[in-house]
């Protein structure tokens, strides 16, 4: 399974974030190959409402054990349902300055 972290920010107008914050993120994708997941990775992402899109890491995972954050761990079990699952933190690491 091949992991991926990064950040992205967020662009709507309304939702449950601030417009322009920027945010950490985990994906997990059941295509281990990198370069030909990066439009699936952009496509996720812009579908709902993130841009700016920076890949920090990536990596494969072997077994799930490696996986310790209960959170992480549903992303991890649904990207192996659905092919592919992010995590998006809640707390901002860069917030827009109004």
């Amino acid at each position: 399974m091949l992991i991926i972290n990064g950040t992205a920010q967020f662009m709507l107008e309304n939702g449950d974030r601030t417009k322009g914050d920027i945010h950490s993120f985990n994906m997990f994708s059941t295509n281990e190959n990198f370069e030909e997941q990066l439009m699936d990775i952009e496509g996720f992402f812009l579908s709902r409402g993130w841009d700016n899109i920076e890949i920090d890491a990536q990596g494969i995972i072997e077994n799930d054990s490696e996986i310790k954050h209960s959170v992480l761990m549903q992303a991890y079990k649904k990207a192996k349902q659905e092919g592919i699952c992010g995590v998006v933190d809640n707390a901002p690491v860069s917030r827009v300055l109004n």
